[in-house]
């Protein structure tokens, strides 16, 4: 009989699984998800393929189909992604996961419910990450995980793209002015989607000011990937410095954002020398420097 869908997925990842090897710790718990050893699967391939299939028509036969197609697809799921956090875990080494580690676990079973490969991929990289050094995550880092999908993703990404000096979204990025849409189009989100991800708790709901000290009085740096937008005082030398208002994105958002590849946005850089004000302070030139963010 033809596999179904779902079970060739499985079944080809498996095939594939030698990856998870890298790491004995993760290939510990694929054993354990599968009930027999990956590492055997080369062996014993042609038999547990046989077995599943078997398996899948006598459930099919009873009506039972749809729950062996969910497990094989939970279980297909699991394996790619642990397979692709194998990348991302520390060289030469391996621990054993504690039966309280609630975080780790609940990653694992999240893992079971994620095919886009854009979200497997950020998934991977939490749980390499939380398997390197427990703790890192915390449950509510988990539970903002679950709300998001691939076009959630893709926007945090481009709300990256847009932060400067570490954490912070200007407030007035989304202010109504001439050419508005046309950079609305240029840097990839809108406000309403900019809502949306504080909602999900990325970005903090209210606004935010600090002030910071400028000793010298004349110029001033903000940072934007590898780039610094110079300031240069226009008045006598002053001593703080208001940092215009911005929406701090949460320690959450900064955590997933780090596992995401957002860049320079050449038309928000154009922005920013227009429209980012410090008082006492004219915009006087970028440079480049070397980033390490």
């Amino acid at each position: 009989m033809n596999e179904p869908i779902t079970v060739k997925a499985l079944t080809d990842a498996m095939d594939t699984s030698a990856k998870i090897a890298q790491s004995p710790g993760l290939m510990t718990i694929a054993d354990r998800l599968f009930g027999f050893k990956l590492s055997e699967w080369k062996a014993q391939g042609d038999i547990v393929k046989a077995q599943m299939q078997q398996e899948y028509k006598e459930a099919s036969e009873k009506g039972l189909g749809f729950q062996y197609v969910t497990a094989f697809r939970d279980k297909a799921n699991v394996l790619n992604t642990l397979a692709k956090a194998t990348d991302y875990v520390k060289e030469n080494f391996e621990r054993e996961i504690e039966f309280d580690e609630d975080v780790f676990w609940n990653l694992i079973e999240h893992s079971k419910t994620i095919s886009q490969e854009e979200v497997q991929d950020l998934v991977a990289k939490i749980i390499a990450g939380e398997y390197n050094q427990r703790g890192t995550y915390t449950t509510h880092t988990l539970q903002v995980l679950k709300s998001l999908g691939r076009d959630e993703l893709s926007k945090l990404e481009k709300l990256g793209c847009l932060v400067v000096n570490t954490n912070m979204i200007p407030v007035n990025l989304f202010k109504l002015t001439d050419g508005y849409e046309s950079f609305i189009e240029s840097i990839g989100i809108n406000f309403t989607e900019f809502q949306t991800l504080q909602s999900l708790g990325l970005v903090h709901n209210n606004s935010a000011t600090k002030e910071i000290s400028n000793d010298s009085g004349k110029k001033f740096a903000v940072s934007y990937f590898d780039r610094q937008l110079i300031f240069a005082s226009n008045k006598e030398a002053v001593g703080k410095i208001q940092i215009p208002s911005f929406y701090p994105l949460t320690d959450t958002g900064l955590q997933l954002l780090q596992h995401l590849q957002p860049s320079v946005n050449e038309a928000y850089c154009e922005w920013l020398k227009e429209n980012y004000k410090i008082g006492n302070y004219d915009f006087e030139d970028v440079i480049n420097v070397n980033y390490a963010g």
